[in-house]
């Protein structure tokens, strides 16, 4: 079976729970890590997303990500005004949320405002990256038993 969002449409209710119940477990990970603050956590997801050069890192493996070998030097920066653009969030909210996370180690401050998020941040929202993996597993299992392919979930 060919997926298209026809298909996941009509097998909605194939889908929609193992996602629910996977993405609710990965919001709960995040709100603990972030204090609550799940804007907090989309201003750094943001932050993360939006300075990548490449959406895509070919042959990266989770361990070579938190060491910090990954070829990333063409890394772009974004600015809180960007952040706030993108978001929705009101800038100065943006402002006080990144000073926050430029405390906590997980975001950096490079010239003329623009912002990167650290090494750090990778090492203390592993349990974050975890559940991420788990929402994966999910979704993808439900979507592999939908088109019929075989999955050997590793736990």
């Amino acid at each position: 079976m060919t997926l298209t969002s026809e298909t996941l449409r009509d097998h909605f209710g194939d889908l929609w729970p193992a996602h629910n119940h996977a993405f609710t477990s990965l919001l709960i990970v995040c709100r603990e890590h972030f204090d609550g603050d799940l804007d907090e956590m989309l201003i750094l997801s943001i932050i993360g997303d939006r300075t990548l050069a490449a959406r895509r890192f070919e042959g990266l493996s989770y361990d070579d990500f938190r060491s910090g070998r990954r070829n990333d030097s063409r890394r772009k920066v974004i600015n809180v005004q960007s952040i706030a653009d993108c978001s929705g969030i009101p800038r100065e909210t943006v402002r006080r949320k990144v000073a926050r996370l430029i405390e906590r180690g997980w975001v950096e401050k490079r010239g003329r405002g623009g912002l990167l998020a650290t090494e750090r941040a990778a090492v203390e929202l592993e349990p974050a990256t975890r559940a991420t993996f788990e929402y994966f597993l999910a979704v993808g299992s439900a979507l592999l038993k939908l088109t019929g392919s075989s999955n050997d979930r590793e736990e």
